[in-house]
């Protein structure tokens, strides 16, 4: 083995895109949670939106965040030019994105996050 071969894997012949070297859906999390501007004008509101459907006892699907995640890849990938990063966000992916916000937000509301919900 070459030491170029070490460091950088040669891609297969079937599957020539470089492949993203972390996970995306970990990654947009946390982008949503930690980019301000994102954060207080799109993510935020949508939790307050979210708490109060979870506290008047009504069913929400994961799909639902599904707008709130395609802003969000949209914005990471204007602000991050990742190689291997693609020009959208694949229907799996946000499926993925969106269930794994919905359930770490759902025990956010049964924590008592976001607090007291005013009407």
């Amino acid at each position: 083995m070459r030491i170029n071969e070490m460091f950088f894997p040669a891609t297969s012949e079937s599957n020539p895109e470089k492949e993203l070297d972390f996970d995306l859906t970990d990654d947009l999390i946390f982008y949503m949670n930690n980019e301000p501007s994102f954060y207080r004008k799109d993510y935020f509101p949508a939790m307050l939106k979210f708490k109060k459907y979870c506290e008047e006892g009504k069913e929400i699907h994961p799909r639902a965040f599904k707008k709130l995640v395609s802003k969000a890849f949209e914005q990471y990938q204007n602000k991050f030019q990742v190689e291997g990063l693609k020009s959208t966000l694949s229907e799996e992916m946000c499926q993925e994105v969106c269930a794994a916000i919905h359930k770490l937000e759902s025990e956010n509301v049964r924590e008592g996050h976001y607090g007291k919900f005013r009407k």
